[in-house]
């Protein structure tokens, strides 16, 4: 057997999908935010309105067709580095550029210009992001051998990924910063971009130079054709049930991260940077969860906890389409002098900024479930596929997992922008097209519960078990 991943190393490797987050973040975030102007956002508008939902949707459409291909090409690699890590080295920087690139559009107004040139940079940041990203995930779920630590170091990689995800919502705090000090609004937004992006790619090359990949993987060549390699993973019954499972709940959660800045400024009149507040509530509450995610896997197994995790974001997500009422009932009194007021604004009510803070609070655990569970299922998927047919072929089980759930992103991406807009007669978003986004998740996450009942954990966990203790043992004979 391969020698096992130290945990500093693990924590290395994993700063990969601290980048996968910060990047990936500012697009799923910021592009709507940039380009969707509020009169209080002080932006010009660059693009039609809603026309970034559209843009990114053929954008995610291109990725979803790429990544099989990628996934074939890391597959069949022979380099004497690896597979995964001549890709992810070519690749990190060009990914971070691509990205930033998006954010300065030649024009600052709405121009056809613009149009072409944040189409253009979408598909290079796809591109590059599909280079990076396809053998970087292969890489994870080839580099940890036992199902119990494999949950530990997806463990450690969802706190990378949240922690990624929680540091890009200081962006407005940043950008209120330099507006402060005299920056226009178009100015501050494009230098906030800029540091992240810099973070973003020095994340991103950490991995591909901290961890030699043939200490770890044995990586051997899979000459499968890439549509054939495809098929037979797609034919795969768990594997089906778990990517359709994944590709409604992101679904669902896309809605959710999308919308969650106009949650707090719009629906509950807060300021942008009150949406700081909320992340890092859900990233303390998260990170203390782990540890009851990791026990309660050794002691029920994945699926359990997966329907517990859809059933939370029902009720998260239908509190946020009803959050009038609930913050009334909490309280219509303003918010007293202070750090809080500060962050939340003028004219604050508790009510709102207490159903604000519930969204962090409730939000935690579904989460960490989500960013740990699915992806080392689908790591164990891949190893118990690797064990039953002699073919290594974990870079297209990504691929495959990837091709479907982005072409469901694409069409959610873009419903996502124009529903913001039901009703709108001034260009701007509308209370009842935010609200309406939180109802679509909630009801998304319903079908999520329901084909994750399908999946079989325990079979594929105990013959992987089973197999590394064969291993162990045949090694210690010889």
């Amino acid at each position: 057997m391969k020698k096992e991943l130290s945990n500093s190393k693990m924590f290395g490797l994993c700063l990969g999908e601290f980048a996968r987050a910060v990047l990936g973040g500012l697009i799923v975030t910021y592009t709507l935010k940039f380009f969707n102007v509020t009169p209080s956002s002080g932006l010009p508008l660059l693009l039609p309105a809603g026309m970034m939902g559209l843009l990114r949707a053929v954008g995610v459409i291109f990725d979803a067709i790429t990544d099989p291909w990628v996934a074939s090409m890391s597959d069949r690699s022979s380099s004497p580095k690896g597979r995964r890590i001549p890709f992810m080295r070519w690749a990190a920087i060009p990914y971070a550029i691509t990205c930033l690139m998006i954010f300065f559009p030649p024009k600052n107004e709405v121009s056809v210009l613009n149009i072409i040139w944040v189409s253009v940079m979408l598909l290079a940041y796809f591109m590059c992001s599909t280079l990076y990203c396809v053998p970087y995930m292969a890489l994870q779920q080839e580099i940890v051998h036992d199902t119990r630590r494999r949950v530990f170091f997806y463990t450690l990689n969802s706190l990378m990924f949240v922690l990624g995800s929680a540091v890009i919502y200081a962006l407005p705090v940043m950008v209120g910063s330099f507006r402060s000090g005299g920056m226009t609004p178009l100015a501050a937004w494009r230098v906030a971009l800029a540091i992240f992006a810099v973070i973003g790619a020095v994340c991103a090359l950490v991995p591909s130079f901290i961890v030699k990949e043939r200490d770890y993987v044995e990586g051997k060549s899979c000459y499968m054709p890439l549509a054939a390699s495809l098929k037979a993973t797609l034919s795969y019954r768990n594997f089906s049930i778990m990517t359709v499972g994944y590709l409604i709940m992101q679904a669902g959660f896309a809605f959710f991260n999308g919308a969650l800045l106009f949650y707090v400024d719009t629906l509950l009149g807060l300021n942008e940077s009150f949406a700081t507040i909320v992340l890092a509530i859900s990233i303390v509450v998260g990170i203390c969860t782990y540890p009851l995610v990791n026990w309660l896997v050794r002691k029920i197994g994945k699926k359990p906890l997966l329907l517990a995790a859809c059933a939370l974001y029902i009720i998260i997500y239908m509190g946020i389409y009803f959050s009038d009422p609930i913050s009334r009932a909490i309280s219509v009194q303003p918010l007293g002098p202070g750090f809080l007021l500060s962050l939340a604004g003028e004219g604050a009510l508790v009510g709102d900024v207490v159903a604000a803070i519930l969204i962090g609070v409730l939000v935690a655990f579904p989460i960490a479930c989500t960013n740990i569970l699915p992806p080392s299922a689908f790591a164990d998927m891949a190893q118990y596929d690797r064990i039953k047919t002699g073919q290594d072929r974990a870079g297209m089980f990504v691929a495959a997992r990837q091709f479907v759930t982005k072409l469901s992103q694409a069409g959610v991406t873009a419903i996502v922008s124009y529903t913001m807009y039901l009703g709108s007669t001034d260009s701007y978003p509308t209370r009842g097209g935010i609200r309406a986004t939180a109802l679509i998740a909630a009801i998304c996450m319903v079908f999520a519960l329901i084909v994750y009942s399908f999946y079989n954990d325990k079979e594929i966990v105990r013959f992987i078990d089973d197999w590394n203790e064969k291993q162990k043992a045949n090694t210690a004979k010889n």
